[in-house]
């Protein structure tokens, strides 16, 4: 082979593996026990608990190549429409071009699929004076705050993220993002997501990432209307 041309390709492909990272994550709950909330009817108390049991079963992937990600739970359909940690994690795939600044999601509802564009979520993080190392890179910490009316009673909820400004993705698990770094851990009200493996560049598998195709095309303010239509079909509560 010609040495300008090997050259030429040795280099591309470095370029080319430094742009691909391979994440897996895992997802357990946290917070007191519910067995110890006394808010909660003790005729549902068992379904639960046990759908943040389930949560143990499911790992979800983040495949980042260039300005295109996607995040996906593995294995999907291997689970029943009965789980319910499937449900609560939450079970939508994630497509983001970081070019056009804009989240392709396919929504299952019930066996129905729903493919929805729609911006990033406008979170207003509060960057906090905190590291800790995770899977071998320095994280910081960041917090988003927000209060809501309860049954009349103000309560505030903090997401917590842990991002790595050494990973240059302003992204994370679903379409958590918009820090200076990839978020590796994030804490809402019950659940952890937390990254478990991260392969880069030649150690990543042979993937491809592909925008969500499959679904009906709705806009996302219509996607409530669709659950609640199929929900009236299937004979179900619905408000």
């Amino acid at each position: 082979m010609n040495k300008v041309l090997f050259i030429f390709f040795l280099f591309s492909g470095i370029a080319f593996s430094q742009g691909k990272l391979e994440l897996t994550y895992k997802v357990k709950s946290h917070g007191k026990p519910l067995e110890f909330d006394s808010t909660i009817e003790p005729e549902i108390l068992p379904y639960l608990v046990s759908m943040e049991k389930q949560l143990e079963d499911l790992t979800f992937t983040l495949y980042i190549k260039g300005k295109e990600s996607l995040w996906f739970l593995n294995n999907r359909d291997t689970y029943s429409t009965s789980h319910m940690g499937k449900a609560f994690a939450g079970n939508t795939t994630y497509y983001f071009d970081s070019n056009q600044n804009e989240y392709n999601t396919q929504e299952e509802f019930l066996g129905s699929l729903f493919l929805i564009s729609k911006k990033p979520k406008e979170i207003k993080w509060e960057l906090v004076d905190e590291t800790k190392t995770i899977l071998g890179y320095e994280c910081k910490k960041a917090v988003y705050k927000v209060t809501k009316e309860i049954n009349g009673e103000t309560k505030e909820f903090v997401t917590e993220a842990w991002y790595c400004p050494k990973l240059k993705y302003k992204i994370g698990p679903q379409d958590f993002g918009g820090l200076d770094g990839l978020i590796l851990e994030l804490t809402d009200k019950r659940r952890r997501f937390y990254c478990a493996e991260i392969l880069e560049g030649t150690e990543t598998s042979l993937f491809v990432i592909e925008k969500p195709n499959k679904g009906k095309l709705i806009k996302e303010e219509e996607y409530m209307e669709e659950m609640r239509k199929i929900a009236i079909q299937r004979g179900l509560p619905h408000d």
